[in-house]
């Protein structure tokens, strides 16, 4: 199966809206082969940051136990740097795009164009399963089940899935798999990104929550001083037994530099701090104007009270701009 290379992505999400994200499982295959897997906790961005009972009850996952995990802008760098310059597959290549667009969006980041290819589809049109449940698919293959719900053992069942139909269908790319891409995400321009130039065995700095996934494939939030993805010993499928171990100096650790975004919100905090200032002062000034225009209306001049009454409006104007501008910057950003 030489060629066949992606990384096989599942995510978890809070509640119903789409860009809750609370964790993340990711396992990259090299040349038809699982090399690395890793899984983290995510801090779903603020406002859609609510559990529901509903998708607790499904993965687990609490409150609680994100407190000290990665933000999304944070974990998007590491998903990123993991994924490198691979194609994405997803087994509902649908929602998990979405996952990862709706988080960018909903807090104004750049997101790279990446390819989403669907293992569900794939399992429809091989399998003869209208749209078979994971479990099913896995079933029909003679794959191990997944025991529990959990992000890391959901994306290596898919890329289990994909790479078991490659085998019966003697695929050796992803072009022979899938026509083309099942949908996409981000935008192909120049712009801010994470470094994707390093192989998935480079060394990249440390910072950021301490993130990861124990033996048993459930991810857990740790200290709040490095960002780090777990590895795990990865059980194969039928066709490829190999053991996969990696030493701490083979470790990948997403860059979780936010300088960036730092310097960014002490500019808006900056410029709400000036707009409301300026606020006040046309407040003096409207309180002045409104004077001259009494005294003007009493003295008979209509022309300047009517001056006055308009440089007064256009005060009123600026008072309210300078404020609700103001606000919008220093309030937390959604």
């Amino acid at each position: 199966m030489s060629g066949i290379s992606f990384t096989a992505i599942d995510f978890e999400t809070a509640n119903s809206h789409r860009g809750s994200a609370c964790a993340v499982g990711l396992v990259k295959v090299r040349d038809g082969h699982i090399v690395d897997t890793a899984s983290w906790l995510i801090k779903p961005p603020p406002g859609i940051d609510d559990f529901d009972p509903i998708n607790v009850e499904l993965h687990g996952i609490t409150e609680p136990d994100v407190q000290n995990a990665a933000d999304w802008e944070m974990s998007l760098e590491g998903i990123l740097q993991f994924v490198s310059e691979d194609p994405i597959v997803a087994f509902d290549a649908a929602y998990d795009a979405s996952v990862m667009r709706t988080a960018t969006e909903h807090q104004h980041l750049d997101l790279p164009a990446k390819d989403f290819y669907c293992a569900l589809h794939l399992a429809e049109d091989h399998l003869a399963q209208p749209r078979p449940r994971l479990s099913d698919a896995l079933a029909a293959l003679e794959l191990p089940p997944v025991e529990r719900h959990e992000p890391r053992a959901h994306a290596l069942a898919c890329a289990q899935i994909v790479l078991a139909i490659a085998a019966r269908r003697g695929f050796t790319t992803l072009a022979e798999a899938w026509e083309g891409p099942t949908t996409a995400v981000g935008k192909r321009r120049r712009g801010r990104r994470v470094r994707t130039d390093s192989g998935p065995e480079a060394e990249i700095s440390d910072g950021g929550p301490h993130l990861i996934a124990d033996g048993g494939g459930t991810a857990r939030a740790g200290s709040a001083d490095m960002l780090q993805l777990s590895r795990t010993e990865v059980e194969l499928p039928d066709f490829e037994r190999s053991e996969i171990r990696r030493s701490d100096a083979e470790r990948v650790e997403p860059n979780a530099a936010a300088t960036p975004g730092a310097a960014k919100r002490a500019f808006r905090t900056a410029a709400g701090l000036v707009l409301f200032a300026l606020g006040a002062a046309a407040a003096v000034g409207l309180a002045y104007l409104t004077g001259l225009t009494i005294r003007y209306v009493a003295a008979g001049q209509t022309v300047t009270a009517a001056l006055t009454l308009a440089a007064a409006a256009a005060t009123m104007w600026a008072i309210w701009a300078s404020i609700t501008r103001g606000w919008h910057r220093l309030r937390p950003r959604n």
